[in-house]
């Protein structure tokens, strides 16, 4: 311990010169905690960053001189100006961040003084938060966590003041302090009033790095997907889950063909639903991840809506808002349905139509097979059974097309995935006049055994064709199951094993395969229960409590209440367990006879022995001083000898002193 900086005034503090370990605490602390960012920063800042810390550790040990004042200046100007021809701003997200951190960095070599070190701490705390902003994933909290018990000790070294710490003891106190935490953080967590809307949610310039579907389909836009291991939503059903062929999670639909291309048609919402079904409904749940796009993911085809969405025309269901935060949401669908039986003839007119100058000879086979069959559904099973019967081969490495994209596909290479089969089926649909659209979405998903609930990833990702038949409405045709049932039955990674890794955890081995569903089914409930607690999941929680908290009134004064609780205990606690310890038996009988003799005018000093004590008062002619030898042997025998847990020397120790008259 430094005596000179003990006790030192509140006006000195600020003049306190900060210690070498206490400045190679905060460049570790401010590097481990900005570590994780170096992926989402420009390479020239993290570059920056280990530049300012690595000189400040080399001034700390002297090796190098203090940068340069003018030098710094010229830094930071360069640093914002940097940031800006970056992002061409200087606020937001990512611009924010980078501003931080280049800022943060060059105060390191300018970092004197104590209260400097205090201010970086204080910046890696607000760091923590700003990790959130780009993950809320589970890894990342408990990375976050790690990185609180860091930042911490690091406070802990400023406040001690010492050179030589023991890395146990400040390990400790970091997680006992960090631990102590956690009661207050939950009160606030649970009864702090939810205000709607998320968070962390991600702003428009954010989402340009998300996966996911889009609303246009082009050779390539899906096979790209496919590649991604990210999960795109998660699935609790409330009864059995049905089989893997019958798993169509529908998304965008497209009814616009421009001859290479499929886009959407913008279609007004429905006044009421209208689905024929002839099974029952299967009500579940769905834990969409953010994809920056307004549409929600349901079965094929939903029959009941989710609150603040709309269903359109073409059986659609698009959110109110974009989906930039998680969101969980309860649906019900049937599989055995009719739809679009009173399909306007607009719409009809739209989904035949191609344009003529391209794809030749695939129009002149759709025509053909009308002349050949009269009946819409034989055409249908025609150009099935050629899928099914001539060489036509599942891949997500087709050959690079020309122009005349379907025609080079159909007549030529024969090889792509799932977008080539059910753009070429829809055209040839078109052509033999038959009214078709695509729907991209999801098929498939892998079970969880360990939570119950099916994991749906970005590849899963699937495109598929329905046409329109008169009095059956819009039907659902796969031309991928004619080419690779594989794929519709067990999955893209059995379809294609020979192209892509195996992405399903069942693949794994056993053991590991249960640990990385155990970990899914922990980053479920993370989304479930932080992530997704909202108002609505707030107010239930605390209905089910019983506790009479119906509003926000009543949510605030809970949290005082226990906020006051656990402050208060923890003080009982800290005072219970540095409170004198209670005097031994002998100690207590000895204070007695002192207060015995204090009224005959004998008092012994503080520090006098019990010897001189004794000796003191035999001079004084005490009449019962024999007595009064033996009980100080006795005290003497009982404090240092081996009879402090005799009871029979405390008992013969009570008698004698009360025996003593005063």
């Amino acid at each position: 311990m430094n005596p000179a900086s003990l006790n030192l005034p509140i006006k000195s503090i600020s003049q306190e010169v900060a210690t070498r370990s206490s400045i190679f605490a905060v460049c570790f602390c401010f590097l481990f905690s900005i570590a994780p960012h170096f992926r989402n920063l420009p390479i020239w800042v993290s570059l920056l960053v280990l530049l300012a810390l690595g000189w400040r550790s080399l001034e700390n040990i002297g090796k190098l001189g203090p940068f340069p004042k003018w030098l710094l200046v010229l830094l930071v100007l360069i640093g914002g100006i940097g940031v800006f021809a970056e992002y061409w701003t200087i606020v937001g997200r990512d611009a924010g961040l980078a501003l931080l951190t280049v800022m943060t960095s060059l105060k390191f070599l300018e970092s004197r003084r104590h209260r400097d070190m205090l201010i970086l701490v204080f910046l890696c705390y607000f760091l923590i938060a700003t990790h959130f902003l780009f993950s809320q994933s589970l890894i990342i909290a408990s990375l976050m966590f790690a990185t609180l018990i860091v930042i911490t000790m690091t406070l802990v070294i400023l406040n001690q003041r010492e050179e030589n710490i023991l890395f146990r003891d400040l390990l400790n106190t970091g997680i006992r302090l960090v631990l102590l935490s956690i009661p207050l953080m939950l009160i606030l967590f649970i009864l702090v009033p939810r205000v709607p809307g998320p968070l962390w949610g991600l702003t428009s310039e954010q989402r340009g790095g998300i996966t996911g579907l889009s609303d246009q389909m082009s050779p390539g836009k899906i096979s790209n997907l496919i590649l991604s291991n990210e999960v795109a939503f998660r699935v609790d059903f409330k009864g059995s889950i049905p089989a893997q062929s019958k798993l169509y999670w529908r998304g965008p639909v497209m009814a616009r063909y421009n001859g290479y291309r499929w886009s959407q048609e913008l279609r007004k919402g429905m006044r009421r639903l209208s689905v024929n079904a002839s099974d029952s409904s299967i009500e579940y749940t769905v834990t969409l991840e953010p994809n920056g796009e307004p549409w929600l993911l349901a079965l094929d085809i939903p029959s009941k809506l989710t609150r603040h969405s709309v269903m359109t025309e073409d059986y659609q269901i698009i959110n109110k808002k974009k989906i930039n935060d998680l969101l969980r949401y309860t649906i019900e669908s049937r599989l055995d349905y009719q739809i679009g039986l009173n399909e306007s003839r607009d719409y009809l007119a739209l989904t035949l139509e191609y344009p003529d100058i391209l794809n030749p000879e695939t129009v002149a086979l759709g025509k053909s097979l009308a002349a050949r069959f009269e009946r819409s559904e034989d055409i249908v099973n025609e150009v099935l059974k050629m899928f099914r019967e001539e060489e036509f081969f599942y891949t997500l490495k087709p050959p690079v097309l020309g122009k005349n994209v379907v025609d080079e596909f159909l007549f030529g290479s024969r090889r792509g995935f799932c977008e080539h089969y059910a753009g070429s089926f829809a055209l040839l649909m078109r052509a033999a006049g038959i009214p078709a659209r695509i729907v991209t979405g999801y098929q498939g998903g892998e079970y969880n055994r360990v939570g119950n609930y099916l994991i749906v990833r970005q590849s899963d990702a699937h495109a598929w064709t329905e046409v329109w038949i008169e009095n059956q409405g819009w039907l659902r045709v796969d031309p991928t199951a004619a080419v690779s049932p594989d794929r519709i039955e067990q999955g893209i990674d059995s379809a294609l094993s020979d192209e892509i890794s195996g992405f399903r955890i069942r693949n794994q081995n056993p053991i590991f395969g249960n640990l990385l569903y155990s970990w899914d089914n922990l980053q479920h409930g993370w989304n479930d229960w932080v992530l997704n607690y909202d108002q609505r999941k707030q107010m239930n929680f605390l209905s089910q409590l019983e506790l009479g908290i119906e509003n926000w009134s009543d949510m605030v004064f809970a949290m005082v209440f226990l906020l006051l609780s656990v402050t208060g205990l923890y003080w009982f606690i800290a005072w219970y367990r540095e409170r004198p310890p209670k005097p031994a038996a002998y100690e207590i009988l000895f204070n007695r006879l002192l207060k015995k003799l204090s009224r005959r005018g004998f008092h012994k000093g503080p520090a006098e022995d019990t010897r001189h004590f004794l000796l003191r008062i035999t001079q004084r002619d005490f009449p019962q001083r024999e007595l009064l030898a033996k009980i100080v042997e006795l005290y003497n025998r009982i404090k240092y000898g081996r009879q402090a847990s005799s009871q029979s020397a405390l008992r013969d120790m009570r008698s004698m002193i009360d025996s003593i008259r005063t």
